[in-house]
């Protein structure tokens, strides 16, 4: 990986950072833990900032989830700092940061856990609702702390931790972990490297967790090495939302949140703006690792000629059943998208010419045997395909676009052909 002036320096403050606050602990570790919580409720609230302010545009019930809840856990980790022994805010009692803590990780724990189980449910929840919910869920922690002081105790003086203490942080481990799992099984919703930042970052708060169970002191060696991997965990979440959401937005969080600009608004799949980028994509990884890839430019037949006797309405079903049997019969890796009009696109990784060719006549084949207007009327498809490989350019100096653009002109060729010579066909093979 090259080593930019950027991530140099990023690593030097980071260092800088871990050396300060390993200073601070020797010297003050009142001073240190205070640090090491602000880092956190910075990042917390930021969180929320940029999802409270992006709720309009937003589709996605993980990220709305849990950017409002972050406010809360930020908030609720504030009061955990200030309440510190030592601090001298809270003066009735020396241990309610113990309380606090176990509370707000309950409360972050299970929010990680139902945003991953809600992040396939189809219907978008409330913002508000949301906020409606943790903001009662927050005043019920304080009051049950503060006020009628029913929580149970985490942490007694001279003897350490409470039973209830270290049981807990074993099921907030075991809530983490669980998330993990859910998160693999949904990784496909998930940018590849946002995935990756993500999942550490669970991994070093299982690790903060397990730090907590183990220490006697609110001042010994294990407590700080559990606010580090806390530290560490919110970094990760950090790069993730805010360098990768903002700082580089085609590192997109979630994969939904680039619908707004990627995906065309009648059929769902990506727009003619996003393939392109794609092909770029995919001819400079072909380029580097040697390996081919193909195209699939497909023509609805005489689709004026559908909107003409069925109207446009009938037209507009029928390109979005098409889109669908595409989507349905490609793979996972592919991207499939509405090149314009009635045209549709495919791009295959790793694919030659003979296997694009068979692809393009499954879902031909299928398309045609599909009354898309239900009134017994058949609509077929014509396709032109082309393949790029990766370890043949006939000249160097041509650009990623502009070799994009002669494998476009290639595949408009043939699908030209095939519609010349009494379309219904896939041209472009033998």
């Amino acid at each position: 990986m090259t080593l930019t002036k950027e991530k140099i320096i990023n690593f030097i403050f980071v260092i800088m950072v871990l050396v300060f606050l390993n200073f601070t602990s020797g010297k003050n570790y009142l001073l240190f833990h205070a640090i090491a919580e602000i880092f956190s409720i910075c990042i917390a609230f930021t969180i929320y900032l940029l999802t409270w302010n992006s709720k309009q545009f937003l589709r996605n019930n993980f990220l709305i989830i849990m950017g409002v809840a972050y406010l809360f856990i930020g908030f609720l980790d504030l009061l955990h700092t200030l309440s510190y022994k030592g601090m001298n805010i809270f003066r009735d009692y020396d241990y309610y940061a113990n309380q606090l803590w176990i509370a707000t990780r309950f409360l972050e724990s299970i929010t990680i856990f139902v945003s991953f189980l809600l992040l396939n449910f189809k219907k978008q929840i409330n913002t508000y609702l949301i906020f409606f919910v943790y903001l009662v869920t927050t005043v019920i922690i304080i009051s049950s702390i503060f006020y009628l002081k029913v929580f149970p105790i985490c942490y007694i003086d001279g003897v350490g931790l409470t039973q209830f203490k270290i049981v807990s942080e074993y099921i907030i481990s075991l809530i983490l972990l669980a998330s993990l799992g859910i998160a693999y099984y949904y990784r496909k919703h998930f940018d590849k490297l946002i995935y990756k930042l993500i999942f550490t970052s669970i991994v070093f708060t299982i690790l903060s967790e397990l730090s907590f169970t183990l220490y006697t002191s609110n001042y010994d060696f294990l407590n700080m090495m559990g606010h580090y991997f806390k530290i560490i965990s919110f970094y990760f979440i950090y790069k993730a939302i805010i360098v990768k959401g903002i700082k580089e937005p085609n590192y997109s969080i979630f994969k939904e949140l680039q619908s707004q600009v990627n995906t065309d608004g009648l059929t769902g799949l990506y727009n003619y703006k996003y393939l392109y980028e794609k092909l770029d994509e995919e001819i400079r990884h072909s380029l580097r690792k040697k390996l081919p890839f193909s195209i699939i430019i497909f023509d609805v037949d005489h689709f004026k000629i559908i909107n003409d006797l069925y109207g446009h309405v009938k037209g507009d079903e029928a390109l979005q059943g098409i889109a669908c049997y595409i989507k349905e019969l490609t793979r996972v890796t592919d991207t499939v998208g509405r090149y314009g009009g009635e045209e549709f696109m495919v791009i295959l990784p790793n694919t030659v010419l003979k296997d694009c060719y068979a692809i393009s006549e499954k879902i031909r084949c299928k398309i045609r045997e599909v009354d898309h207007i239900n009134n017994g009327a058949r609509i077929t498809i014509s396709a032109g395909i082309a393949e790029f490989d990766g370890n043949y350019i006939d000249d160097v100096s041509l650009t990623v676009s502009n070799l994009a653009s002669r494998l476009v002109d290639v595949a408009d060729n043939n699908l030209y052909n095939a519609k010349a010579s009494g379309r219904d066909k896939t041209m472009g093979y033998l």
